[in-house]
């Protein structure tokens, strides 16, 4: 991870060594179905338990755990849409470490010299991704920061309250880093194995760093320094979370 570029795609079972790989590895791509990262089967761990609590190891490492927890970057729906986006994401890394950035021609997409139309209005709700994106406005197009069609987000099920992601700028890769302004939600889910637990919906506020947030930014940087990434912040918070639930999370250890 820190000599050169790695990525993992999860295309079928990963277990244990392999899991430990895949988690190593930092980059994940996952397929949405049959394509679990475990560190043990559902089968055992009923027989270490003496009951039949788990019924498939998605419960234990399928995308419903893994995408919400930060592990898994992206998601893809088959073996090729995981190539497909492999390939999207080499587009930002240089061919060596430490070599000149792939920079792309924007030809007949986008202009270096140009307006940026998208503003956020005072007391507006809207979405933070449109300043880098741009957006649709009826039938007329007001453009974002970065060159129209160039973001990709990653890590999206994680730490809401950040947006991460890749886009170029006048054909230059660029990490992107923004703050979410709206309240998102965090789902705790429940354990099978533990019957006093209960599936848990936390509200985080927009515009603050949470425990999981501030680890997704520190995150998304150490990618970025490793791919040779320059990086733009559009930076909006009014400052960490921290309540006993935090302090108790290691929002000063995570950041």
């Amino acid at each position: 991870y820190d000599d050169i570029f790695t990525l993992t795609m999860v295309v079928g079972r990963t277990v244990g060594i392999g899991a430990y790989l895949v988690r190593l590895g930092q980059r994940t791509i996952q397929r949405t179905q049959n394509s679990p990262i475990i560190l043990t089967g559902h089968q055992a761990l009923n027989k270490l338990m003496g009951r039949n609590i788990y019924t498939a190891n998605d419960q234990l490492g399928g995308p419903m755990i893994m995408f919400p927890n930060g592990v898994s970057h992206l998601l893809a729906d088959d073996h090729m849409d995981s190539v497909n986006k492999t390939l999207d994401w080499l587009r930002f890394v240089p061919s060596h470490k430490g070599g000149h950035l792939p920079l792309r021609d924007i030809k007949g997409i986008d202009i270096i010299d140009r307006d940026i139309e998208f503003a956020p209005q005072k007391n507006v709700v809207y979405d933070a991704r449109h300043l880098a994106t741009g957006v649709y406005n009826g039938d007329n197009w007001e453009s974002g920061f970065f060159d129209k069609d160039s973001f990709i987000e990653t890590l999206a099920g994680w730490a809401k309250t950040v947006i991460t992601g890749r886009a170029c700028l006048g054909g230059i890769p660029m990490g992107v880093i923004i703050t979410e302004n709206r309240t998102s939600e965090a789902l705790k889910p429940a354990d099978p194995a533990d019957i006093t637990s209960q599936e848990k919906m936390v509200q985080q506020a927009g515009g603050v760093w949470f425990p999981d947030s501030a680890y997704k930014t520190s995150q998304a940087l150490r990618d970025f320094q490793r791919e040779g990434l320059p990086c733009i912040i559009f930076a909006n918070w009014r400052g960490f979370s921290g309540g006993q639930r935090d302090m108790f999370d290691e929002v000063f250890l995570l950041h």
